[in-house]
């Protein structure tokens, strides 16, 4: 007798699970009305396990609490704040509730809720907010989340959606599961193919499903002109002075539905050359460049291509993934570095890709510092749990010396240093600037060569640093960082430190400083929040003036926007040029940029210009990226398209 056990498949067109028998071959979604056959039973389960948390909670019962919530923070994928708060609520023995794992996927119970309410904002009108909802929840890109509510709309509205390409496919061997997402949350191995309405939606989505097995499938595009889609990570060539950047970024190709690393032409803004098709989910999870060379890391493999065609010099498995954290790999004295989830060190010959050298961290160090011509590390190789700061020469990897930071403050115990403290190496004056985030503010300057401490400044509190971490301004004299609802100057001569700022209703965090202006960017944390331009008397901390954003949010971090931009919710980014501060503020409805240059000494506006993004197609558009600048060209990314923008003219240099 067949096994009528309801089994939950996902809907490869909304990713809402279906009601499956085990024994009816066709099946409807009962969200977007999508049919589907299901020609075979499935043979297993994939279950997803918590037992992340549990190893957290190990964690800080053992009294490792930077270490919990460095964990926490690297699994959950959630900022330094949550999780400073979720492992404080785990040491109160308080229940912590995951709001979305970096590495699950949500039940059959949570899809259907997620899709509910994306159903009940369409049946109030509100499709923008549904989109932004289905997108923040799943993890997917703008185009996937548009689908899926269209789908959904086209249901209850009953109004099909325009024809599109038929797929036709046929079922292949084991593919490896690709990332999260809500379309992730297939648990068993079967072969589904889509029919009616929902057709083309599977090609979106198959690649998001966590699935044991892959469609291989061709799609006509004889009509249309072969395009890559651009992804993050995308990285900027060093370029000579007068010569436009190339860049290097993550392609997708839609008909192929294959992902792959290319190089786009700064000149004439064309694909110069496009390398084969990433392995597994097709996903680069860092890039960089040295030398004659371009470096990815996707998955556990470091591929290595030739700038000048594209193709592969070498390829080499490294232990693991690339560690969670914004600088895990880097190019440096003919080594390629990497720091790797399993919480070791890799060094690889830059030129033939063989091991050079490796070494494993006992501590949750997420950075790879290179200060001085040497490799700095926070870790904690001893049994007192005692964090130190460990130079390694990058060449063989041996350590050059090794710190242990304290600082004692009067009859207050002596505190130490932990991975999430600032660490500011200073070029000019060869020495570190130390700010621990402990039981009280410190500061210390130690000299790089031989250590020794020149001086250390106290503040009666500890310091706060945002969500994101430590992001200090640094000028000849001055070193400036926010602290909670203070900024605070350190004179990095005399050793003192002072609050140049405080005011309850916001928390700060430095820019730039040019004369003896110092522009500071507030962001309101009382009530609703929002972002604010101050220019400051650098000495005094006195306000010279203050510039409203009107309700724009930064694209960059910290307190990095989310969501979308649209008719209500902007994004802005800056820029110090010749000509004074420039604003860059990204609108929808009409889809276009304003550029505001500010003189920097008042205040005043001194030049403003719109630009119509007419690339850019519907009323929202996803949040750009800023993938560098090249003088005062900026290159971001947008809706999986890249431009180049000449910021003092206004026009567009390249756009693909």
């Amino acid at each position: 007798m067949a096994d009528k056990t309801p089994t939950t498949l996902t809907c490869p067109s909304c990713g809402a699970p279906l009601d499956y028998d085990g024994t009816n071959s066709v099946v409807r979604c009962k969200f977007c009305e999508n049919t589907v056959i299901v020609p075979g039973l499935p043979a297993a389960q994939n279950t997803t396990s918590r037992a992340a948390l549990d190893e957290v909670r190990q964690l800080v019962q053992d009294g490792n609490m930077v270490d919990a919530i460095y964990r926490y923070r690297e699994i959950y994928d959630v900022s330094l704040k949550e999780a400073k708060d979720a492992v404080d609520a785990l040491a109160d023995g308080k229940v912590v509730t995951v709001h979305r794992a970096f590495s699950g996927s949500l039940s059959a119970e949570e899809t259907n809720r997620v899709l509910d309410e994306v159903t009940q904002l369409l049946q109030s009108g509100n499709k923008i907010s549904a989109i932004k909802h289905y997108r923040e929840v799943n993890d997917v890109s703008l185009t996937q989340a548009k689908a899926v509510v269209d789908q959904i709309e086209s249901a209850l509205t009953g109004i099909p959606l325009a024809p599109r390409p038929e797929i036709t496919g046929q079922p292949a061997s084991t593919a490896k599961p690709a990332k999260t997402g809500l379309l992730s949350s297939l648990a068993v191995t079967f072969t589904i193919l889509s029919v009616a309405i929902g057709s083309l939606a599977y090609a979106l989505f198959s690649d998001q499903a966590n699935v044991n097995l892959q469609i291989s499938s061709q799609v006509n595009l004889d009509s249309f002109s072969p395009h890559l889609l651009v992804y993050s990570p995308a990285i900027l060539l060093p370029a000579g002075a007068g010569t436009p950047a190339d860049v290097a970024a993550l392609f997708y190709d839609s008909g192929a539905n294959t992902r792959l690393i290319g190089l786009l032409d700064g000149n004439s803004g064309n694909l110069r050359w496009q390398a084969a098709p990433l392995s597994g989910g097709g996903y680069a999870d860092a890039l960089t460049t040295g030398g004659n060379l371009i470096y990815a890391a996707n998955e556990n493999s470091l591929l290595a291509y030739r700038k000048s065609d594209g193709s592969l010099a070498w390829q080499t498995q490294m232990p693991d993934k690339l560690s969670y954290g914004d600088a895990t790999l880097l190019v440096t004295a003919g080594r390629v570095i990497t720091l790797n989830t399993d919480r070791s060190l890799q060094a690889y010959d830059a030129a033939s890709g063989s091991l050079a050298w490796n070494r494993r961290l006992a501590g949750y160090d997420r950075t790879l510092r290179l200060m001085g011509g040497s490799l700095v590390l926070i870790d904690s190789p001893g049994d007192t749990g005692a964090y130190n700061l460990i130079f390694l020469d990058p060449l063989d990897g041996h350590e050059q010396r090794v710190f242990t930071p304290t600082c004692q403050h009067g009859q207050y115990p002596s505190i130490s240093l932990y991975p999430s403290a600032g660490v500011l190496y200073d070029q000019t004056a060869n020495a570190l600037f130390l700010a621990y985030d402990s039981s009280y503010g410190c500061v210390q300057r130690i000299d790089f060569v031989t250590s020794a401490i020149g001086w250390s400044a106290f503040t009666e509190n500890y310091f706060s640093f945002s969500s994101d971490g430590f992001h200090p301004l640094a000028t000849e004299t001055t070193l400036y960082f926010g602290s909670g609802n203070q900024l605070l100057a350190v004179d990095k001569r005399a050793g003192t430190v002072k609050p140049l700022l405080t005011n309850a209703d916001y928390d700060f965090f430095p820019l730039a400083a040019t004369g003896d202006t110092l522009i500071v960017r507030a962001r309101r944390a009382r009530g609703t929040e929002r972002f604010a331009i101050w220019g400051l008397n650098a000495a005094s901390g006195d306000q010279r003036w203050q510039m409203d954003m009107q309700g724009a949010t930064p694209i960059d971090p910290p307190n990095k926007m989310s969501g979308l931009i649209d008719e209500t919710d902007f994004g802005f980014t800056w820029k110090l040029v010749p000509a004074g501060l420039m604003l860059i503020k990204f609108q929808g409805n009409p889809n276009q940029m304003t550029l505001d240059t500010i003189n920097p000494a008042d205040g005043a506006l001194v030049n403003e210009q719109t630009i119509s993004l007419s690339q850019v197609t519907g009323d929202f558009y996803s949040i750009p990226t800023v993938i560098g600048w090249q003088d005062t060209v900026v290159y971001f990314s947008l809706d999986a398209k890249l431009y180049a923008l000449d910021i003092t003219t206004g026009k567009f240099r390249l756009t693909y």
